[in-house]
């Protein structure tokens, strides 16, 4: 007959052989969507075909082929999703990435300890929030915030920072000593549009990023387009859908208006 001392005994002991078990777990990203040509690149091993339900753990480099894109789930429902022609990895049970190049989505809950994104010029750091991020080397990085809000600053230059909120877009190019203020963009267009969203299951953030679009809405601001748009080697993945400004109405001479926009 076990008593009650050895029965606690027991559980003690098989919740200290557990803990490593669970840390583990958290540390590892589960496959939950493969679209074409998606290879996982382990440390020390030649890269191998990703698979549905593959468990992958940190360090692991991802790299997707062209119109080839996947899904990564982490215990706490962090959500990767990595667009055509990319490469990135990540650490920490995905509290830190790196895009080397390419376009990923990363949705973290706001329930998570936060994660960080590094790409080629810009550092994010995030918490409770679904963002776009492309990287493209030597030439610009863009962030794309879908709900919530992100603090980037210049990898080179750590005290240029900026933050960046549901809606809005930064780019930063290759180079840069300073940010740019990061502008409105049309993100009801945008979440039809980019295939990391449109390609998928429906975000578990998906009511924060309505709530967003019905912000965007009721604001009603003409939105200014920017000077530089980039979109990317494979802009389906990540369109930053730029509201024009509304056309301004004809004078009563019925003549049209003059551009001042234009030279």
């Amino acid at each position: 007959m076990i008593t009650f001392s050895r029965f606690g005994a027991i559980l003690l002991f098989a919740g200290i052989v557990a803990l490593p078990l669970v840390g583990a777990q958290k540390k590892e990203a589960r496959v939950t969507q493969v679209i074409r040509d998606v290879r996982l690149l382990v440390s020390q091993a030649a890269p191998r075909p990703a698979s549905l339900n593959d468990n992958v753990t940190d360090g692991t480099a991802v790299r997707t082929g062209t119109d080839s894109r996947a899904e990564f789930t982490f215990a706490d429902l962090t959500i990767t999703r990595v667009g055509a022609n990319s490469i990135f990895s990540f650490n920490r049970g995905g509290r830190s990435v790196d895009v080397e190049s390419g376009a990923i989505l990363l949705r973290v809950p706001r329930d998570s300890s936060g994660a960080r994104v590094h790409g080629d010029v810009l550092t994010v750091g995030i918490t409770g929030t679904t963002l776009l991020f492309e990287s493209r080397p030597a030439s610009y990085d863009k962030l794309i915030i879908l709900e919530g809000a992100a603090r980037a600053t210049l990898r080179q230059h750590p005290t240029q920072a900026v933050t960046v909120r549901a809606g809005q877009m930064l780019v930063a190019q290759s180079g840069a000593r300073t940010l740019p203020n990061p502008i409105e963009i049309d993100l009801d267009r945008l979440m039809k549009t980019a295939t990391l969203v449109t390609e998928f299951r429906p975000l578990p953030s998906l009511n924060l990023i309505l709530a967003a679009i019905e912000d965007q809405n009721r604001a009603g601001a003409q939105l200014i387009n920017p000077d530089f748009t980039p979109t990317g080697l494979d802009a389906r993945d990540v369109v930053a859908a730029i509201r024009s400004q509304s056309t301004p109405s004809r004078p009563k001479s019925g003549k049209p208006p003059q551009d001042s926009r234009k030279p």
